[in-house]
C-alpha cells in the first residue's frame, strides 16, 4: 500500500462517531492497519509519513490510542497498549499538548493487567522511529493518572472504557 492509500485510511468524518462506537469495530482495524505498516515502514518512509500527520489525523490516532488503551483491559493482553503507544507517539508531531495525555492512559491499563509498563514503552518505541521512540522514553516514567490528565475509568455497558471526564467536552474531532 503506498503512502497516499495509508494517509487516506487516516481521513475519516469528524464528530463523535468513531469515538462512541463500539470497542472494538471495523474503523479500529482500518487504523490499526496504518499504524502496523508505519511501524513496518523504512525509517526514510516513516519520515514522510510522520511529516503528513495533520492536527486533524493526529486527533483520529489519539482517539485510537485511547480506544486501544480499553481495549487492552477488555482483551487483558498487552498489545494493544503497545499499538496505542505507537499511534499516541505519531499523533505527537501533529497535537502535542493533546498527545501527553494519552499515555497515562495506558499506563493505568498496564497496572490493571499488572504488566511491566516500562518493558511495553519500550516495545512500543523499538517499533516506531527516532522521534517517537524519544517521545515515549520522555513520557514513560511521567506519574500522572488518568484523572489527573481529564479522563475516568467508566463502563460502557460493554466493558471497560476510558471516558473523557473535564465537562464531558470532547477533545477530538472523532
Amino acid at each position: 500500500m503506498d503512502l497516499r492509500e495509508l494517509l487516506g485510511m487516516l481521513d475519516m468524518p469528524p464528530g463523535e462517531g468513531y469515538y462512541r462506537s463500539r470497542i472494538p469495530c471495523p474503523d479500529d482495524e482500518r487504523v490499526a492497519r496504518v499504524v502496523r505498516a508505519f511501524s513496518e515502514s523504512s525509517p526514510g518512509r516513516q519520515a514522510v509519513f510522520r511529516e503528513a500527520v495533520d492536527g486533524v489525523r493526529a486527533g483520529l490516532l489519539l482517539v485510537f490510542s485511547e480506544r486501544m488503551a480499553a481495549l487492552a483491559v477488555r482483551m487483558e493482553s498487552a498489545q494493544p497498549i503497545v499499538q496505542g503507544l505507537i499511534a499516541a507517539s505519531l499523533a505527537q508531531e501533529g497535537d502535542p499538548r493533546e498527545a501527553l495525555a494519552v499515555p497515562a492512559l495506558h499506563r493505568r491499563s498496564a497496572e490493571i493487567l499488572d504488566l511491566d509498563t516500562p518493558r511495553l514503552f519500550d516495545e512500543a518505541a523499538g517499533r516506531t522511529d527516532l522521534s517517537g521512540a524519544h517521545w515515549l522514553r520522555d513520557v514513560r516514567d511521567a506519574e500522572d493518572s488518568p484523572e489527573d490528565v481529564g479522563y475516568e475509568e467508566a463502563d460502557d455497558g460493554e466493558g471497560f472504557r476510558y471516558e473523557r471526564a473535564v465537562a464531558r467536552q470532547p477533545r477530538h474531532r472523532y
